[in-house]
C-alpha cells in the first residue's frame, strides 16, 4: 500500500519517538498535520494515493487514535484530503482544489424553482447575471424542484465556498437555516418573497400596490362587487398575503365594505389531494358561480395562472368577459399570449428585482456590512382587454 514507506520507517523508530518532527512545542496533532502536509505539497505523496487509518497512525506516531484522528480532521479541513466511509483517507487533487478556489473566491450563487424557469421569469437571472458581470463576479444557478432540494442547496453552497446565495423560496420554510445564515453574517438575500419575522436582506415587487391599483382600476369603472381569488392561503407565502392587504387597503379607501364571502384563499389547498383534473376544474366552477350568483361583477386574481384558470372556466360558463365579469391577473406572464383574450394584469420588474438582489450581496462581500436590506420594485398595471364598465344592474 502507499503507506508502506511510512511503516517501514517505523520500524526503526522507538514508539513515541517523534524525531519525525521539527518543533517538540507544538500539539502532536499539528506535527502530524504538518508531516503528511509537507509530504502532500512535494508530491511525495500524491492524489488518490491512500493514509495510514487512525490507528495504524497513532502506531506510527506512538501517539493516541484521539490525536490522529484531530490530524487527519485537519487535513481535510485544509482540503488536503479526502475520506470514503468504510475505505478511509486519500490525497486530494490539488490541482483541481485550486481552480476551485479560484472560480468560487467571486461566486455567487442563485437558488430558483423549476417552475420559474421560463419566459419573463428568466429576467431574475438576466438582471442577477449582469450585475455580477459588471463587478467581476459569476453566477451559478442551482434548480429545485421542491423544499427537500432547497433545504439541500442552501447546506451545500456555503460548505462550498460560493461567497453568498440569492434565493427564491418555494414557501416559508428553513428558518433555521436562514437564521444560522443570518447570525453567523453569510450574505443571503431572498427574492420574490420574504420572512417577516427574520431580520435578512429581501427585494419583492410592490405586491401592496399592486392589488391597490388593481381595485382603483375597476372602482374607476363603476365595480363594487370585488372578488379576490388565490391559490394560496395569506398565511403562507408573503407574497399572497401582501396582494391580500392591498386589496383590503383600498376597498376601504374608496369607501366599500369588504365582504368576506368575495375572498377566496387556498384554492389550491382545498383540493390538493384530488389528481382528477375535472374535479378541481369544477371545483372551480362552483366557487365562481357562487360568487356571480351574489352580485360579484369583477375577480382579481392572486397570478396570471389562477386568472387563465378563471378565464378559462368562465368562458365554458357562457360568461363575457368584460361586458358580464372583469378579470385581472398579476405578474404578465408569457402564458398570457396564448389565451383568448389580453387579460389586464399587473407586471412585475423581474430583472430589477434580479439586479438589485445581487447588488446587495456584492456590497455585502465588498464593505463587510450586514445590515438588513428592504427594497421594493415598483409594478404597474397593464389595461388590456379583460377590464371594462360594470353592467350590473343597479
Amino acid at each position: 500500500m502507499v503507506y508502506q514507506i511510512d511503516l517501514l520507517f517505523n520500524i526503526f523508530r522507538k514508539k513515541g519517538d517523534i524525531h519525525l518532527f521539527n518543533d517538540e512545542k507544538k500539539p502532536l496533532y499539528m506535527q502530524i498535520f504538518e508531516y503528511y502536509k509537507q509530504k502532500i505539497m512535494n508530491k511525495e505523496l500524491l492524489p488518490n494515493d491512500q493514509l495510514p487509518t487512525e490507528i495504524e497512525m497513532a502506531q506510527m506516531f506512538g501517539v493516541s487514535r484521539i490525536t490522529t484522528k484531530r490530524a487527519l480532521n485537519e487535513l481535510e479541513r485544509e482540503g488536503l484530503i479526502y475520506r470514503k466511509r468504510g475505505q478511509g483517507s486519500f490525497v486530494s487533487d490539488l490541482s483541481q482544489r485550486k481552480i476551485n478556489e479560484f472560480n468560487k473566491k467571486n461566486v455567487i450563487s442563485m437558488i430558483i424553482p423549476a417552475t420559474t424557469m421560463r419566459g419573463r421569469n428568466m429576467d431574475y437571472i438576466k438582471g442577477a447575471t449582469d450585475a455580477v458581470n459588471q463587478n467581476g463576479y459569476y453566477l451559478t444557478i442551482h434548480i429545485t424542484e421542491d423544499e427537500a432540494q432547497e433545504r439541500e442547496m442552501l447546506l451545500s453552497i456555503p460548505k462550498d465556498g460560493i461567497s453568498g446565495i440569492i434565493f427564491y423560496p418555494i414557501s416559508r420554510s428553513h428558518f433555521d437555516l436562514l437564521y444560522v445564515m443570518h447570525i453567523t453574517g453569510y450574505p443571503i438575500v431572498t427574492i420574490d418573497k420574504h420572512f417577516e419575522s427574520l431580520p435578512i436582506s429581501y427585494v419583492i415587487s410592490d405586491n401592496f400596490d399592486g392589488a391597490y391599483q388593481s381595485v382603483s382600476h375597476l372602482v374607476e369603472l363603476g365595480h363594487r362587487n370585488i372578488a379576490y381569488v388565490a391559490s394560496s392561503n395569506i398565511e403562507s407565502i408573503s407574497t399572497v398575503r401582501q396582494r391580500f392587504f392591498g386589496y383590503c387597503s383600498a376597498l376601504k379607501d374608496h369607501n366599500i365594505g369588504i365582504d368576506k364571502q368575495f375572498i377566496v384563499l387556498g384554492l389550491e389547498d382545498q383540493v390538493k389531494d384530488s389528481e382528477d383534473e375535472v374535479q378541481k376544474i369544477n371545483f372551480l366552477k362552483a366557487k365562481l358561480e357562487w360568487l356571480l350568483k351574489n352580485g360579484v361583477t369583477a375577480i382579481i386574481a392572486e397570478n396570471d395562472y389562477i386568472a387563465v384558470s378563471i378565464q378559462k372556466v368562465l368562458v365554458d360558463m357562457g360568461i363575457k368577459i368584460p361586458k358580464e365579469v372583469s378579470l385581472i391577473g398579476f405578474d404578465n406572464l408569457d402564458v398570457l399570449e396564448h389565451v383568448g383574450i389580453m387579460l389586464t394584469t399587473v407586471e412585475q420588474n423581474f430583472y430589477e428585482i434580479g439586479k438589485a438582489a445581487a447588488n446587495i450581496i456584492i456590497e455585502m462581500l465588498e464593505s463587510g456590512k450586514r445590515e438588513q436590506v428592504k427594497k421594493i420594485v415598483p409594478v404597474r398595471l397593464i389595461v388590456k382587454e379583460s377590464t371594462g364598465p360594470c353592467n350590473a344592474v343597479k
